[in-house]
């Protein structure tokens, strides 16, 4: 067994080995009109995803905000858990990293003393099942719903190996954490491909437009661009495609039969990503009230503010004639015969199409849905059955590819957390976890 030293996080603050601190309540809190679009970052729970800080998304505050904040200042290397709303969300702050400063949903996890804390074993610790059970449970002892107050975080207890091991076992887990990220990376440039290839056909009408003028569209094969006009209609739509709707591509919350009390996989909004397609894996409940879908539909939250933040997936892996459920907020997207399964996915991630969704909002403030009619009316341009062939031809084979990296990340990260509390243990040797790692891998 490997001699483990246990402290709450209150003590090893004020040891100096880690700072834990959350953001500026109250009347240091950044104002509504103190928000910009250039500035200091400020890091909600959804602005992490996948183990990382998307600083590209995250809204900005002004100077004014700046001067007024008091704490929750990040610097590089931080590790930001998610404590309010979203429970335990976790991502580290890269070394290159803007300014930024922690919402009141977010607190950060800073290493002060690295000859005590090793920077890689805390962020595999946090992400632990076993740290993740202890923080949900801490959730649950306030009167406020899904809270876990900064009081809370460092009255927790941390049992810590010595430096060198953690050293050891650091290194291990970022062997894991390396692969999954080059994997996700790769996931998303074919993703990008994919959905960037709808808009150049389908919304910006690229190959039509480049055949007008007498070029050679760009990245295709002469077969492929002969199935596209050279000329524009009086209304704008390519000649031989007609003015439609969505609906005459897509069927919005298709009708499925699930009896109630039936165990089926299940999706929460939570098991949606915010950003690419791969959704969390499924739990199995019994049907009692909610969407019901199939592999390859695409699940779009139309919720505020789940469906601002972007929380949308394409289900795969289900297995063929198997129905499973989910949340009422979803709107279920599905593609008509002939429509390649790939779209409406690049339908429901268009930048475009989002804002059109979002205008369709109804309801009270905080509560308001998007309306499923009124987004199957938006208008679309249908093109001809060889154009749709060919997209199809092209596009649902990356999409398979991106859904096979998702199916790797997941075991990669099922070994990560099931080898983490063996090392710590010391029931495994960290020359045989990197023996597995790389026969997973």
């Amino acid at each position: 067994m490997i001699g483990l030293v246990t402290k709450t996080v209150a003590q090893w603050q004020r040891e100096g080995a880690l700072l834990v601190e959350d953001g500026n309540h109250g009347d240091n809190r950044p104002r509504t009109q103190e928000f910009s679009s250039a500035g200091m970052a400020f890091i909600r729970a959804a602005d992490m995803a996948d183990g990382r800080v998307l600083f590209e998304q995250a809204e900005k505050i002004n100077a004014v905000a700046q001067q007024r904040v008091r704490k929750g200042i990040g610097k590089p290397g931080d590790i930001i858990i998610s404590h309010k709303g979203t429970i335990g969300r976790v991502a580290r702050v890269d070394m290159v990293a803007p300014e930024f400063v922690c919402s009141p949903q977010t607190t950060f996890w800073r290493v002060m003393d690295e000859e005590k804390i090793d920077r890689d074993f805390l962020y595999a610790l946090l992400r632990s099942p076993s740290f993740q059970g202890l923080f949900a449970t801490r959730a649950g002892e306030t009167d406020m719903a899904g809270y876990v107050s900064l009081t809370s975080q460092r009255e927790l207890e941390l049992s810590l190996p010595t430096i060198v091991i953690q050293r050891d076992i650091g290194r291990t887990i970022r062997l894991i954490d390396d692969k999954i990220e080059l994997n996700r990376k790769m996931a998303a440039t074919l993703e990008e491909i994919a959905r960037a290839l709808y808009r150049s056909w389908f919304v910006d009408f690229d190959p039509v437009r480049a055949r007008a003028e007498g070029c050679t569209p760009a990245h295709m094969d002469a077969a492929t661009a002969a199935l596209f006009p050279d000329s524009f209609g009086e209304d704008g739509v390519p000649t031989g495609w007609r003015d439609g709707s969505l609906k005459d591509l897509i069927v919005f919350n298709p009708k499925e039969r699930l009896p109630k009390g039936t165990i089926a996989p299940y999706f929460d909004m939570k098991a949606l990503p915010t950003v690419g397609m791969v959704a969390d894996k499924p739990i199995q409940r019994a049907f009692s009230s909610g969407t019901k879908f199939r592999s390859n539909d695409t699940l779009l939250a139309r919720i505020t503010p789940c469906l601002e933040n972007g929380k949308t997936g394409m289900i795969e892996g289900l297995g063929e004639n198997v129905v499973a459920w989910g949340s009422t907020e979803f709107i279920v997207m599905r593609a008509r015969p002939g429509t390649p399964m790939a779209l409406p996915y690049c339908v429901a991630r268009d930048a475009s199409f989002r804002d059109k969704a979002i205008a369709t909002m109804t309801g009270s403030s905080g509560r308001q849905r998007a309306d499923a009619e009124a987004i199957s009316a938006l208008a679309a341009t249908v093109p001809p059955q060889a154009i749709l062939n060919a997209f199809g031809d092209i596009v649902d084979p990356l999409i398979r590819r991106v859904h096979a990296s998702g199916h790797e990340r997941r075991n990669l990260s099922d070994l990560r957390d099931a080898l983490l509390p063996r090392l710590i243990s010391g029931e495994l040797r960290v020359g045989a976890a990197r023996e597995m790692i790389e026969e997973v891998a």
